[in-house]
């Protein structure tokens, strides 16, 4: 009897976002590895209509067991993979998946707050996750090893397609202002209003930036979105601010290719993050980073070696490095150089998927 091709499932609650990206990354370099995969989300997001992934993919009402039980006997996986929401993981259990279990946990906001998510999902994840996965953010990785210290763990960086997705050149981009990118929600840990402030700074100075906002409407709230214009307002950058929803991801290309030709840059503001796709984006496509300390970024940038950190709170130290990297050509050439190259050779799709397979076969996954 032929035996059955490996499937593994990815759950998730709406694609949109990191979690969004890094399934259009990761899905294609495991199918192309031989493993096939299945997409399970429980509502609709962003990524529903960017795009047809390379696998089926379900939307199914995360309250009604009994639809997870009847895809389990029509598509039985060889593994399932749930991402961040931690009650599914006791739900599969419940309804009979007796089959590996990863978790997988891509950030979980500021230390306090990510202390109390772990201490939440405890009860959910030593006893029915076969294992932990992440992408190594010292932040997860020290609150894991004390909190969770018996649970098996996985680091793996998330993988990004650099044949894909990466810098294109075009000569109009030259004459551009300064444009200033912001990627996110717009939430409090995202930090949109320091970005602000670093704007106005560099105003202050005698540049002339233009603030490309990227971020999804549908995940702010409408008071968070009134703080925010009342900022843009009294900052008088009415004139200056371009709030650019759901750009389809692969055109995001153009807009940092367009910041590296034109001395812009990618301003990362959050408080804490955990894997954060847009720095390997930026850094694909030659457009320079100043990024607060916020942990994950850690793992793709070596301060003043891929980017330029600063402290949170210090308006007049991010402005500065973001004059540096404008007007000082060997800096900026210097850093675009090696965090292109690094994100080449460290996060390659098939580097995840080599890695994958690994930890499938030491989970018994044949």
């Amino acid at each position: 009897m032929r035996k059955a091709a490996m499937e593994i499932w990815f759950m998730f609650v709406i694609p949109s976002g990191g979690m969004h990206t890094l399934n259009c990354e990761r899905i294609p370099a495991l199918q192309k590895a031989g493993i096939r995969c299945r997409l399970i989300y429980f509502q609709q997001g962003i990524g529903s209509t960017q795009g047809i992934m390379p696998c089926p993919v379900h939307y199914l009402d995360m309250t009604k067991p009994e639809q997870f039980s009847e895809l389990l006997r029509q598509h039985p996986p060889s593994a399932i993979v749930v991402s961040s929401w931690y009650t599914v993981v006791q739900t599969l259990r419940e309804i009979g998946y007796a089959g590996p279990i990863i978790f997988e946990i891509q950030g979980l906001g500021p230390p306090q707050k990510a202390r109390s998510e772990i201490s939440n999902m405890y009860g959910y994840i030593q006893p029915h996750a076969t294992a932990i996965l992440h992408p190594g953010s010292p932040l997860i990785t020290g609150l894991l090893s004390v909190m969770m210290p018996h649970k098996v763990k996985y680091v793996m960086p998330n993988p990004i397609n650099a044949d894909v997705f990466h810098y294109r050149s075009n000569p109009a981009n030259q004459n551009l202002p300064m444009p200033l990118l912001w990627i996110g929600r717009v939430e409090p840990n995202k930090n949109w209003a320091e970005y602000l402030l670093i704007a106005h700074e560099l105003v202050k100075r005698g540049e002339n930036p233009e603030l490309w906002m990227f971020e999804d409407p549908s995940l702010s709230t409408p008071q968070d979105r009134l703080s925010m214009s009342n900022a843009i307002h009294s900052l008088g950058l009415l004139n200056r601010v371009k709030l650019l929803p759901h750009v389809p991801r692969m055109q995001m290309a153009d807009y940092f290719s367009a910041a590296a030709d034109s001395g812009g840059l990618l301003l990362m503001t959050s408080l804490s993050e955990g894997a954060p796709y847009a720095a390997l984006e930026s850094m694909l496509c030659r457009c320079p980073i100043v990024t607060s300390d916020n942990d994950g970024i850690r793992t793709m940038v070596e301060d003043s070696v891929h980017g330029i950190y600063y402290n949170l709170g210090d308006i007049a130290g991010a402005a500065n490095a973001a004059q540096h990297l404008r007007h000082n050509q060997k800096l900026r050439k210097d850093i675009v150089s090696r965090a292109e190259q690094r994100v080449r050779s460290e996060f390659h799709p098939a580097i995840y998927a080599a890695g994958f397979h690994a930890i499938l076969r030491q989970l018994g996954v044949r």
